[in-house]
C-alpha cells in the first residue's frame, strides 16, 4: 500500500515537472517568434538622433511597422544574410551595425536643397511628384514637433546630398529610402551614405 502510494506520488511530481517543462518551452518558443517577427528591443548606441532619442535608450522595434516618410527606423548599415536573426541576437551580422535614423523620402521622391535668406544655412524640401513640395516637419513620441537643426555647410564649398548637384533634385533610388537623424550636425547617414535598400530595415520605432 504504501509502495503504491509512493509510486503515485513520483507519478504525479513527474506530471508536474512535464507540465511546468511543457509551459516552459512553449514560453519560449513564443519569446522567440515575437522577438524574430513582431517586436524586438534594442540599444541606441549613437548621438544621431538626439534629442528625440538618446545614447543609451532601449527602443522596441515593430518589425510589422510600415516604412513611411517621417517614421523613425531601424536598419543594418550593410547588407546582412539573415537579418531578424542579427538584429534578434546579434548572430551573422559580421561587421554590419544597426542604425536609427528617420526616413526623410522613399523610391522616386525628389529631394532638393534651398538657401535661407541672409547666410548659408539651407532647407531640405522634397516632392513625391504628387502632392506638390513640402519641407521638412516632423513630431516624436509625445506629439510635440521635432526641432531639427539647420544645416549649415557653406553649400559652395561642400556639398549636402551625396552625388547631386547642390540644388538640383536627387531623386531616391528604386527599392530605397533616404535616411537622416534628427542630429543633423553629428549624424552620418544618406547625405554621405547613400539611399537604404529597404531590405536592410528591420522595423519602425512607433
Amino acid at each position: 500500500m504504501a509502495g503504491e502510494e509512493k509510486k503515485n506520488g513520483r507519478n504525479k511530481a513527474l506530471r508536474i515537472l512535464n507540465i511546468a517543462l511543457i509551459v516552459l518551452v512553449a514560453a519560449l518558443v513564443v519569446f522567440l517568434v515575437v522577438k524574430v517577427f513582431f517586436v524586438t528591443r534594442i540599444t541606441v548606441t549613437q548621438t544621431s538622433m538626439s534629442p528625440t532619442y538618446a545614447d543609451g535608450e532601449s527602443v522596441f522595434v515593430n518589425r510589422l511597422g510600415s516604412i513611411e516618410r517621417g517614421k523613425v527606423v531601424v536598419y543594418f548599415d550593410d547588407d546582412v544574410a539573415v537579418p531578424r536573426l542579427a538584429s534578434a541576437f546579434g548572430l551573422f551580422a559580421g561587421e554590419a551595425k544597426l542604425l536609427i535614423k528617420r526616413v526623410v523620402a522613399l523610391e522616386n521622391d525628389m529631394i532638393w536643397l534651398e538657401r535661407v535668406e541672409g547666410g548659408y544655412e539651407v532647407v531640405i524640401r522634397f516632392s513625391d511628384g504628387e502632392d506638390g513640395t513640402t519641407k521638412e516637419e516632423y513630431t516624436d513620441r509625445n506629439g510635440e514637433k521635432v526641432a531639427l537643426d539647420p544645416i549649415t555647410l557653406n553649400p559652395d564649398i561642400a556639398g549636402v546630398l551625396r552625388n547631386a548637384t547642390r540644388w538640383d533634385p536627387y531623386i531616391v533610388g528604386e527599392g530605397c529610402a533616404f535616411m537622416m537623424g534628427d542630429n543633423r550636425t553629428v549624424s552620418q547617414d544618406s547625405r554621405v551614405m547613400g539611399d537604404v535598400p529597404l531590405s536592410r530595415v528591420i522595423g519602425t520605432v512607433d
